[in-house]
């Protein structure tokens, strides 16, 4: 199972996003709106594509969130898309069930952390 590492930092790496975005942060704040918006289209897909064992599903999702999760400096749901597109690129689909668990986890204290 992926191990969590993010459990001690924040789940968003403020700093870094704002830098991105020039330290304008109601853009951010929109982009992290638009995370939000995505991130509840994109997991249920995502839970088909693992309930029906579709790895390239899997693989071009978990793709998605991890660019997503990137650019909005957002390391643990990174690395958990990370797993979950290596996952379904090598058809273990197992491996990309225990991700999305931790995908999961890291999107609820993304939310707890945001106040949403």
């Amino acid at each position: 199972m992926l191990p969590n590492k993010n459990e001690e930092s924040p789940p968003l790496n403020r700093a870094e996003a704002l830098e991105r975005v020039g330290d304008d942060e109601s853009f951010l704040e929109e982009l992290l709106t638009i995370y939000h918006e995505e991130f509840a289209e994109k997991s249920p897909a995502l839970a088909e594509a693992l309930a029906n064992g579709d790895a390239k599903a899997v693989r071009e999702i978990g793709h998605y969130l991890k660019g997503a999760s990137a650019n909005l400096s957002l390391p643990g749901l990174q690395a958990a898309a990370w797993t979950i597109e290596k996952s379904g690129a090598e058809s273990k689909i197992e491996d990309a069930k225990a991700a999305y668990r931790v995908l999961l986890s890291e999107y609820e204290r993304l939310k707890k952390f945001l106040g949403k």
